[in-house]
């Protein structure tokens, strides 16, 4: 108490003044009416920029909620075509669906990647097909619990089976390293006619990607006399600059596929 009461002797003149101050601008307030509005108008912008702030924030949060809820819409109406398109093909596979988000990607690389923020846990597993909205993407490559990489077409040692929608004449589509917007579909014999724009999808015959996932578009072709087949370089229809919200999709099947492709390998000697 004592040091208290001399606290308030040593600076008296300071505490005097404050009071006085506080004073002095209640009374400036209550008797003035600019000073009044002047002070709610203050207060009203600070409350309106907290609110403002809290209902961004509120706002962001929904549409993360309703991005996440449109992307397992996207996955169950993929998974439902995927599945309804092989029945109606007799094809066989059992298709399951997983949206993911890529967390990281290159394009410029000779060997690009890119990492997905789902992995085992999630259901994911390797040698999987990958797509976008747009169109196939890659292959599923390595698995950790909450993660995994894949390997994009635009990759050195990407190899997709595919084939003209047109025609059904199929062959190997790889990238040629160095345009991240085109790939080279080859071994497709000379005879067979190929038009700007026509349109190149999945055979499927691996059992990783369901048949019929649009690659790209042919841009032009050109013909080896030697070798009788031509190659042809495809626009893609993914876009590998602006890789975002991917899925990827489980043959249940597979490992059924895989089993008899061996088997009939070492029956033919291969």
């Amino acid at each position: 108490m004592q040091k208290l009461f001399l606290f308030f002797w040593k600076n008296h003149f300071t505490v005097l003044f404050i009071v006085l101050e506080v004073i002095a601008f209640s009374l400036l307030v209550s008797n003035n009416s600019f000073q009044q509005s002047r002070i709610h108008e203050s207060s009203v912008t600070i409350a309106g920029t907290v609110y403002q702030f809290q209902h961004s924030y509120t706002q962001y949060l929904g549409l993360t909620e309703e991005n996440e809820k449109l992307r397992q819409s996207n996955s169950e109406l993929i998974q439902a075509q995927l599945n309804t398109k092989n029945q109606r093909q007799n094809v066989h596979g059992n298709f399951q669906v997983i949206p993911t988000l890529a967390l990281s990607s290159t394009y410029q690389q000779e060997n690009n990647y890119i990492i997905i923020d789902a992995g085992k846990s999630d259901g994911i597993k390797p040698a999987s097909a990958v797509i976008s909205t747009d169109g196939a993407v890659g292959i599923i490559h390595s698995v950790s619990e909450n993660y995994s990489s894949i390997i994009p077409i635009i990759h050195g040692s990407s190899d997709i089976s595919a084939r003209l929608k047109n025609s059904s004449y199929f062959g190997q589509c790889k990238w040629g390293g160095i345009d991240p917007k085109t790939a080279e579909l080859e071994n497709i014999p000379n005879h067979v006619e190929i038009a700007e724009g026509d349109t190149i999808v999945t055979r499927g015959s691996g059992g990783v990607f369901p048949p019929n996932i649009i690659i790209g578009y042919a841009q032009e072709s050109k013909k080896n006399e030697s070798s009788g087949f031509q190659t042809v370089t495809v626009r893609l229809a993914t876009d590998f600059r602006k890789i975002h919200s991917l899925f990827v999709i489980i043959n249940s099947l597979k490992p059924e596929l895989d089993s008899l492709i061996n088997q009939t390998e070492e029956w033919t000697g291969e």
